[in-house]
């Protein structure tokens, strides 16, 4: 796909002063903003029109007027709709451009340099977190253990010849492209693999080493201007036989149809303390090192000796209400309408309508302390 080039900021109108300070006094709007999507699009890109409803229909339960807009390649055109709708705050679903995930950071840069209130991480913790060779580079300047990995313009490559790695694309999110034959058992199927994909795909990927273990969700609420964790999530296999790759990929989380689908479980089980805090220590460890607001994600695999790497940080995890972050609330007590008011909170929307109280969007999670 041909890449086009963003309008130069000086043909981009701001809001002056005065628009700025009728945000606060404009009719009690939120503007859900997503990527525009197309009547092909695969099922974890028709997946946002779902979550866009499900957030319209909690912000109007909270008492706020919604209007919702599909953005594209065309980011004059959605800033002249967001000033005419001159919301309150804006909810940013945007996951992607034009199809293209390197885009994500994009929609949230816009929205700073206008000045709108709008929800979730800043563009630079989504670019820094979004670019998953970018986030493991951070990652290891912060000493928060992640596994090894090479893309095609790294070399000499890794001497691992005995070690397994799954292929990943370098911007995508939603296991796209995951299947078993991403996981392989030598540095040159990795390559090969990156090279296939590369094909088949476009885009960018690379080889991350396997950690053949436990995998665990861990997702994190802005309550109260803290950090919290919501209870820690694993995802189990359940059948899975013996030479299966033992991942979420694509199938699992968007083929009904699949055995995959229904064979990856959630769990909440109860863990050892040390792994608990080892855990929690990684996660908190993520939202500092990236700069992360409002609400995230981080993924683990935990390997045979018990240590935690993180896979990925994910800045704008899906909210809809059969999301594994929706239903790491529930195990807490928190609503599907309590969590939209905690992200629109940590925004800076100071007049949200009363109804909810604090002691109830917190109940049963685990305060995130930084180390």
């Amino acid at each position: 796909m041909p890449t086009t080039r963003p309008p130069e900021a000086s043909t981009i109108q701001k809001p002056d002063i005065a628009s700025r300070v009728q945000h606060e006094h404009r009719d009690r709007t939120v503007l859900v903003l997503h990527e525009a999507i197309g009547d092909d699009a695969r099922a974890d890109e028709q997946d946002t029109l779902i979550q866009r409803d499900q957030v319209c229909e909690a912000l109007n339960t909270l008492g706020w007027n919604t209007r919702h807009l599909a953005t594209g390649l065309d980011l004059e055109s959605t800033m002249t709709s967001v000033m005419r709708f001159r919301p309150a705050c804006i909810f940013n679903l945007v996951e992607s451009l034009g199809g293209q995930g390197r885009l994500i950071h994009f929609v949230p840069a816009l929205l700073q340099g206008s000045g709108y209130l709008f929800t979730g991480c800043s563009s630079d913790a989504i670019y820094s977190s979004s670019h998953k060779l970018m986030a493991k580079n951070r990652m290891r300047q912060c000493d928060i253990r992640t596994p090894e990995f090479f893309s095609l313009g790294d070399t000499p490559y890794p001497v691992k010849a005995s070690n397994r790695w799954i292929v990943k694309s370098v911007w995508e999110h939603a296991s796209f492209g995951l299947d078993d034959g991403c996981v392989v058992k030598s540095v040159d199927a990795a390559v090969e693999r990156i090279f296939a994909c590369t094909r088949r795909h476009g885009g960018e990927w690379f080889a991350e080493e396997f950690v053949d273990g436990r995998e665990f969700n861990i997702s994190v609420l802005e309550c109260n201007g803290r950090p919290q964790i919501l209870p820690m999530a694993e995802m189990t296999f359940v059948g899975f036989p013996p030479d299966k790759p033992r991942i979420v990929g694509y199938a699992a989380k968007w083929d009904e149809e699949a055995p995959e689908f229904h064979a990856t479980q959630r769990i909440f089980p109860e863990l050892p303390a040390g792994l608990h805090h080892a855990l929690q220590e990684a996660v908190m460890g993520c939202w500092k090192a990236f700069g992360l607001s409002g609400y995230a994600r981080v993924d683990f695999r935990v390997d045979a000796d018990g240590n935690p790497w993180v896979l990925e940080v994910n800045a704008n995890p899906c909210i809809a209400r059969d999301a594994g972050f929706t239903v790491a609330a529930q195990q807490a007590g928190i609503s599907h309408d309590a969590i939209v008011k905690n992200i629109l909170e940590a925004a800076g929307v100071t007049n949200t309508p009363a109804g909810l109280q604090k002691d109830t969007l917190t109940a049963g999670v685990v305060p995130g302390q930084f180390a």
